[in-house]
């Protein structure tokens, strides 16, 4: 047996410690070995002790290992007490070396062919740097030291994990090394051993640090090796795999999703042992809950890759595996196969012989498909289930992870490109998102427009009476306070003479004349002229008569006690204005809220409502809007009395809320009632739907002008407090609505009796009418 060695001028350090190969350590083995044996072991051990013993060159150190090719037998016989009699001498892996050198004297068949190369040992692993392997053997060489020399055994493991490539299959595979040097003697060649303080040493891995020490301290020059080691190879490649594929599914995200995949398809052919074998794992994604072709999956596909139906294929794939569950496995792809499995056709043109696909399923879900392809006829067979048993649910993790990275991405597109939808619509730009991540040329290319045909529309305001006035008057009671509360100051410092100015005066006169002039509307330009005053003459005067003048500081100090600190201004009135008006608004808007999604149980809708003094909404439903749920036209009127009743439940809410407000506000209730079929579309720029269409266009203007609108020759407002007003256009429309009234009339919660109005004519609209109602606010 030839010796195997690494290439000389790898390892100069292997010449720093002397090196021999002897048996002694391992006839003194033996020898503890039989007197502490009382059976047929002894009788064994005592055969071997001569055997070696009788040989003179065998005893002491070996200075010739090239002799040892005359004493096979003798090598034999040790590898037979070594190693158990079931050894497999052609796959095992073991090799018996010379101590802290890559010199193997004897060795099995398997360790040849995957260390050696013409007769030269491998010492560098794949994937590991030359920095690693001296380390490792330095911490190798100086934990034996410790434990020979100080009889400190040092918290170390012997074994390492490499990868290297199986000469038979050319894939690759995870072997764990392990060097057993407990027939190794360590001497001291000369002098006397240092001592040294073991504890920091010992207590944990060697260190680079601790390693620079001990070769400081403890030279190998000191001492010499003798006897021999054991390499003892153990393949861990299934361990190995499952804990690298493992990282990889945690590890995956949209940024390296295709590298995950990759390197999965590696790992997953490390476990086949197979050569020359494709594999493929496969998501099956969905969006709105059906399954759809990826294209960036498919090109990667053994079966659908760089052909012209991959969608037609795909679907004949999904049919099958939702139908059988179970792999399948055609050791022979031939023309019977192919018109047993049709969606198999291109295989025999891509050369594959032997094919398998396996569904890959978590909780009765289809999630994805593995493929298995090779070139070589009867290549696969079902062993191969059992080899990927241990990262099949691995596979499964992957492929929900793609499905949710599918998700963020179409996530993102709408966000970017739409806004926060609602699930009755969501469907529509999901399947346009979808479709604008798989166009080619998406900076060229924007995307597609969502449109929604023969929707019916809703609209409903809730508005707060004469708001603007109220905020007019809020603002007037603010202003004509401050002035009043300028005025009573500039007085007192007036009066005080100990800060006589002038121009204290002239501002008196300014404040006199500004409140004379508050009118019981204020406008604008009054309001600014006001605002003027107070910040650029009242403000610094006041501020400045406090920096300068003591005696006046008591007096300034109920003024500024009086204004807010950060803007110098009165806020009471339109303060307690605002706090009214956001109590309105907050119980309409959680009453809404609440509502919205008890509606959306009947039959979907989208629903959209914004504030303005009050709240206005638009509610739009038809088959476009869910067409995998079939319309009725039972749905428009059960929504029509839906409307007319939270309609007089907000007014009810309203008018019970006014003891509560610091500023006695009044509601009214509009609805307009639209029976023709509109179309709307998503407008980008405004993040919102609109009607689509010149004729739908009619309906919009509508919305905008009946607010405000009055009974026809008359200065009445259609929409009055504790009323609910139905503006139309038809007669059947209001018939319709009539049954509501009568019926909720019936109930208590409307009062009897109903008011038919024409409406004057309003700009480009004519001909409207309306229906007016009280709502019963004591039910």
């Amino acid at each position: 047996m030839k010796m195997l060695t690494a290439h000389p001028n790898v390892f100069e350090e292997e010449k720093l410690i002397d090196s021999q190969v002897s048996f002694t350590p391992f006839i003194r083995y033996l020898k503890e070995k039989a007197a502490n044996t009382h059976d047929s072991r002894a009788s064994l051990y005592q055969y071997i002790i001569r055997k070696f013993e009788n040989s003179p060159k065998l005893i002491g150190d070996v200075t010739d290992i090239n002799e040892l090719q005359d004493y096979q037998e003798y090598l034999d016989l040790l590898i037979a007490t070594l190693f158990p009699v079931t050894i497999d001498e052609k796959s095992s892996i073991y090799g018996i070396g010379i101590p802290y050198q890559f010199s193997i004297f004897y060795y099995s068949d398997m360790f040849k062919r995957l260390f050696a190369k013409d007769g030269e040992l491998n010492a560098i692993p794949e994937g590991i740097s030359m920095e690693k392997v001296k380390k490792d053997k330095l911490v190798w060489i100086y934990s034996l030291i410790m434990d020979r020399m100080y009889n400190f055994p040092v918290n170390y493991s012997n074994e390492l994990i490499h990868n290297i490539t199986n000469p038979e299959t050319g894939l690759k595979k995870y072997i764990k090394i392990n060097i057993d040097g407990r027939f190794v003697d360590v001497k001291l060649k000369n002098g006397t051993l240092p001592k040294l303080d073991c504890k920091s040493i010992c207590a944990k891995p060697l260190t680079k640090r601790n390693l620079e020490f001990l070769q400081e301290v403890l030279p190998l020059s000191m001492f010499s090796l003798e006897g021999f080691v054991i390499w003892t190879i153990q393949d861990v490649t299934k361990d190995e795999v499952v804990a690298h594929v493992k990282n990889l599914v945690l590890n995956t995200n949209s940024e390296n999703e295709s590298e995950s995949y990759t390197k999965l398809r590696e790992d997953l052919k490390i476990l086949t042992e197979v050569p020359g074998i494709s594999i493929n794992l496969m998501p099956f994604l969905k969006v709105n809950g059906k399954y759809v072709l990826e294209n960036n999956f498919a090109d990667n596909s053994i079966m659908l890759n760089n052909t012209k139906a991959d969608m037609q294929l795909y679907q004949q794939t999904l049919n099958y595996l939702l139908q059988h569950q179970e792999p399948l496995v055609i050791s022979n792809v031939n023309a019977e196969s192919i018109m047993m499995y049709s969606f198999l056709k291109y295989l025999p043109f891509k050369g594959v012989k032997s094919y398998m696909l396996v569904p890959v399923m978590h909780e009765n879900e289809l999630l994805g498909m593995l493929e298995f392809a090779n070139i070589y006829e009867g290549s696969l067979d079902y062993s191969i289930l059992s080899k990927i048993q241990p990262v099949y649910s691995l596979c499964a993790i992957l492929l929900r992870r793609s499905m949710e990275i599918g998700s963020g991405r179409i996530s993102e597109v709408i966000k970017n490109k739409f806004t926060a939808l609602q699930p009755a619509v969501e469907w529509k730009f999901v399947e346009a998102a979808w479709r604008y991540l798989h166009e080619n040329n998406k900076e060229e290319v924007d995307i597609e427009q969502i449109q929604f045909a023969d929707v019916f529309p809703l609209y409903g305001a809730v508005d707060v009476r004469n708001s603007s006035v109220e905020r007019g008057l809020a603002l007037k009671e603010d202003l004509k306070e401050q002035l009043t509360l300028v005025e009573k100051t500039l007085k007192k410092i007036l009066d005080d003479k100990g800060a006589y100015l002038p121009l204290l005066e002239e501002l008196a006169y300014k404040n006199e004349m500004l409140m004379s002039n508050l009118a019981d509307s204020i406008v604008a330009e009054d309001e600014a002229k006001i605002n003027d005053f107070l910040d650029n003459e009242i403000a610094p005067t006041f501020r400045h008569l406090n920096d300068g003048y003591e005696s006046l500081r008591p007096i300034l100090e109920d003024y500024f006690k009086a204004i807010d600190p950060n803007t110098s201004h009165i806020f009471k009135h339109r303060k307690s204005y605002e706090e009214s008006l956001q109590q309105i608004n907050h119980v309409i808007n959680q009453y809404l809220e609440k509502e919205r999604d008890i509606i959306q149980k009947s039959y979907p809708c989208y629903f959209e409502k914004y504030r303005t003094d009050g709240v206005e909404y638009n509610i739009y439903i038809g088959q476009s809007i869910a067409p995998d749920k079939k319309y009725d036209a039972i749905y428009l009127r059960n929504l029509g009395l839906w409307q007319l009743t939270s309609m007089a439940k907000i007014a009810k809410m309203t008018n019970d809320l006014i003891p509560r407000l610091s500023v006695p506000l009044y509601t009214t209730q509009l609805i307009l009632v639209h029976s023709t079929p509109i179309d709307i579309s998503f407008r980008k720029d405004e993040r919102r739907f609109d009607v689509e269409g010149a004729y739908n266009i009619r309906y919009e203007i509508m919305k905008k002008r009946i607010d405000k609108v009055h009974i026809k020759d008359s200065e009445e407002r259609l929409t009055q407090p504790g009323t609910i007003a139905l503006v139309y256009s038809f007669a059947k429309e209001a018939d319709e609505y009539i049954k509501y009234i009568t019926f909720l009339q019936d109930k208590g919660v409307l009062e009897h009796g109903i008011e038919f109005l024409d409406l004057e004519e309003l700009q480009g609209i004519s001909g409207l009418r309306a229906l007016r109602v009280k709502v019963n606010l004591d039910n």
